[in-house]
């Protein structure tokens, strides 16, 4: 990503004389910059440009054997604020670029920049920038896949990836992970509708299954259901073969379902279920089959609808 002004230089530094084996050196640098400017009516507005680099690596076969990959995250923000409103300029950015550093030379990645005004590695898999929630509203999350920058969901709640939860087939090979998560964002319009949230079910590849949890619009209490689900909403993945884990909640670090052990194809993918909890009360209760999520046999609270959304 040219336009970042990330320097990259590669030096290749030899070892000792009695040591065939030379060594890869990386050496990068990135200018950061500030705008602040003081209006006549006393309003301060300011604009940032940080940039961060967060090298990490990956464990993982090349030609067969093991080896730690190099890899290195560039996450430039830049974002503005005045103090004559609340939050955020929403045109912050956070953009991401990844580079494998195992070779002679950077390979580029990916690519991507996101509405936020931070973000952050998730598993060293995943990139997850954050809109901090304005006016009492909730943090708004949206999560790439790092090798590819391929968007995945968006999710609110607090946290690094609000409410979202993933989960993984032990003893697969190669590994299978899912995820879920929920969405409080909704505008006036769909609010007006009923609409309250949405649930999504996914790989790596993308969403596979979206549901779109509805209410009686004309629900008194409406506005402050939105807001609460936006804020305080879990998800909990529910493994029939250990229901004494039922109870612990989803987060970024996978949850191995044993229903699905060693499970590799997607169509195999099922015999577990995912809920939607609020402070407690079970809202949702959806089975996972053939590798989606089930309508047909969906179980909510009273008062609540589930609906199939295009993905």
């Amino acid at each position: 990503m040219a336009r970042l002004g990330v320097i990259l230089a590669l030096v290749a530094v030899a070892a000792s004389a009695s040591v065939e084996a030379k060594a890869e050196t990386h050496e990068l640098s990135a200018p950061s910059s500030v705008r602040v400017d003081i209006l006549p009516d006393g309003v301060v507005a300011t604009r940032t440009r940080n940039t961060q680099f967060v090298p990490f690596e990956l464990y993982e076969d090349v030609d067969g054997k093991p080896a730690y990959r190099a890899r290195l995250a560039t996450v430039t923000a830049s974002v503005g604020r005045r103090t004559d409103r609340e939050g955020y300029d929403p045109n912050s950015t956070v953009s991401v670029a990844v580079d494998d550093l195992s070779g002679m030379a950077p390979k580029r990645l990916s690519s991507f920049s996101d509405p936020g005004a931070y973000g952050e590695l998730v598993e060293n898999l995943y990139f997850a920038t954050t809109m901090p929630g304005c006016c009492g509203g909730a943090d708004t999350h949206r999560v790439r896949l790092l090798a590819s920058g391929r968007a995945l969901f968006r999710s609110t709640g607090a946290g690094a990836v609000g409410c979202a939860a993933w989960a993984e087939a032990p003893n697969s090979r190669p590994r299978t992970l899912r995820w879920a998560a929920f969405d409080g964002q909704v505008s006036d319009e769909e609010l007006k509708g009923g609409l309250v949230g949405r649930i999504a079910y996914g790989s790596d590849g993308g969403p596979l299954s979206l549901l779109a949890l509805r209410v009686k619009p004309e629900r008194e209490d409406i506005v402050e259901l939105a807001t609460e689900l936006s804020h305080d909403a879990a998800l909990f993945w529910l493994d029939p073969k250990h229901p004494e884990d039922d109870a612990t909640p989803g987060s970024a670090y996978p949850k191995s379902i044993w229903a699905i052990e060693g499970v590799r194809e997607p169509a195999k993918i099922g015999g577990f279920r995912l809920a939607l909890r609020l402070e407690g009360r079970e809202l949702a209760l959806v089975a996972v089959e053939g590798d989606r999520l089930v309508l047909a046999s969906a179980k909510t609270a009273e008062g609540f609808t589930l609906g199939e959304l295009p993905r």
